[in-house]
């Protein structure tokens, strides 16, 4: 390889294109593979040892795609901006098999399952929208009950072990790294090429894969999790910790659907890593914490500010459907769930007492919450969305267009919001948006806000108790 490199360079070649078997290489030798997949371009990088050459890297990628006509998103008709379709996959290891990290720190891959059980917000904050038990990347406690007990046995007999072997550390953690189905490649973390003994060669790289991942929007955005990643690796590498597993419960699908939830569990993670002299800067920490697609609208009366905002939403996945053919997995996506907040706007400082919201004629219960820029009464808003061609519930129709009342104290005009989840008049649009700019008018154009007087208001009721959670307002159960 090296000779024909000089040769091809000597003759002034921009490139080459190889055909046959791949040629004989070594540890000299660095590549990337581009792999077509249906209505995606996989690309595998090389290898970066550091974020700066990652940095490089990506954007000479990012800017080979602009220009072919390849985006990292995807634009739906009515403005929705959604992910490409490819996951955005990031892979630690060494220079070597025997100088991967998780074999010079053997209990590293132990404690990064821990904290990753710990903060929600690394699974569910820069994920796809598909997320939750039966996605492409579930958590550990995402799987059946029994195999989370198990492992947590088993990250006590790994944390006993002064010094486990590479294929001991695999073995101990692999059965819990999968799916409900047992499935290895569909994990948040995946160690398929960490030291498998039953796969020579390309299983044991000493690589660990984190999966729970969109497509960054720009290199920028990519390099901002690699720092992240690389930092948190260091931090667990180096400090020993002996916490075990949290037990969440419905708060992990309840409460971190939110992401004013995910973003102050982010926070956290970001005071450990600058406790432990790895902080990130503030640079990379916004960058981590933008949010370019989440927001659907908002909007202000009287001192008070309401928002809506995406939050996730966890879709089960369907049985097997009888059939002669078709290989991909039934997703019931029809689901969908609103953030909503309310918190004081402007100069006014309004203390937010006796404000109102409802949805349709239920009210909402509200929770109070603080962050850095004061008092925010927050809840989700779960509802279904369309009606697929099989799915969950055949008897429940859609729950659209969402209209929400924010009702002040004292009897005055309100507002009535309504989200339609397509152009409120019902017309065609000409086609799929041709930037973000006209994506986000027509998101902008479905949230229309109208003034009404009190008499126009609907008498509100309570949700039946079943329609509440802690976090949430379940239109499909009222």
């Amino acid at each position: 390889v090296q000779c024909v490199a000089i040769a091809a360079s000597a003759a002034g070649f921009t490139g080459l294109v190889w055909r046959g078997f791949p040629p004989p290489v070594d540890a000299s030798v660095t590549w990337m593979t581009l792999t077509p997949d249906p209505a995606v371009l996989e690309i595998n990088e090389a290898p970066a040892a550091s974020i700066s050459e990652f940095l490089d890297i990506s954007r000479t990628l990012f800017d080979v795609a602009l220009s072919s006509g390849l985006a990292p998103y995807r634009l739906n008709y009515n403005g929705d901006i959604a992910e490409s379709g490819g996951g955005g996959q990031f892979t630690l290891g060494g220079p070597s098999v025997e100088r991967s990290p998780f074999f010079v720190a053997p209990q590293l891959l132990s404690r990064l399952i821990v904290y990753l059980n710990h903060h929600p917000s690394l699974s569910y904050w820069f994920a796809p929208v598909y997320v939750g038990s039966y996605s492409q990347s579930p958590r550990t406690d995402e799987n059946v009950r029994e195999s989370f007990s198990e492992l947590q046995v088993a990250l006590k007999h790994l944390a006993a072990s002064t010094a486990p072997a590479p294929e001991f550390i695999w073995r101990s953690l692999s059965p819990f790294l999968v799916d409900t189905s047992g499935n290895a490649h569909r994990s948040e973390i995946n160690i398929e090429k960490l030291y498998n003994p039953y796969l020579p060669g390309r299983g044991r790289l000493g690589l660990v894969e984190f999966r729970a991942f969109r497509m960054a929007v720009d290199a920028e955005s990519a390099a901002a999790i690699a720092a992240m990643l690389r930092a948190l690796a260091v931090m667990l590498a180096r400090q020993e910790s002996h916490a075990a597993p949290i037990e969440w419960g419905s708060r992990l699908h309840d409460r971190f659907a939110l992401p004013f939830y995910l973003l102050q569990d982010l926070q956290t993670v970001f005071d450990d890593l600058q406790r432990a002299g790895l902080g990130l800067g503030e640079p990379i920490t916004r960058q981590l914490c933008a949010d370019t697609w989440r927001h659907v609208g908002d909007a202000e009366l009287a001192g008070c500010r309401l928002d809506v905002d995406l939050a996730i939403e966890f879709w089960p996945l369907l049985g097997d459907t009888a059939e002669q053919s078709g290989g991909s997995r039934l997703v019931d996506a029809s689901t969908r769930r609103l953030q909503l907040t309310l918190r004081p706007s402007g100069d006014q400082h309004v203390a937010l007492d006796g404000w109102r919201l409802l949805a349709g004629d239920y009210q909402v219960p509200l929770r109070r919450e603080q962050d850095d820029n004061g008092l925010v009464l927050i809840t989700g808003l779960r509802y279904r969305a369309f009606v697929p061609w099989t799915g969950l519930h055949p008897g429940l129709g859609a729950q659209t267009p969402i209209v929400l009342y924010l009702l002040p104290p004292g009897g005055e005009n309100g507002l009535c919001c309504t989200l339609h989840d397509w152009q409120p008049e019902g017309k065609p649009y000409d086609g799929l948006p041709d930037n973000l700019e006209e994506a986000r008018r027509r998101i902008a154009e479905r949230f229309v806000v109208e003034v009404i007087p009190p008499d126009q208001v609907p008498d509100a009721v309570n949700p039946p108790d079943a329609a509440t959670s802690d976090y949430c307002l379940d239109l499909r159960r009222t």
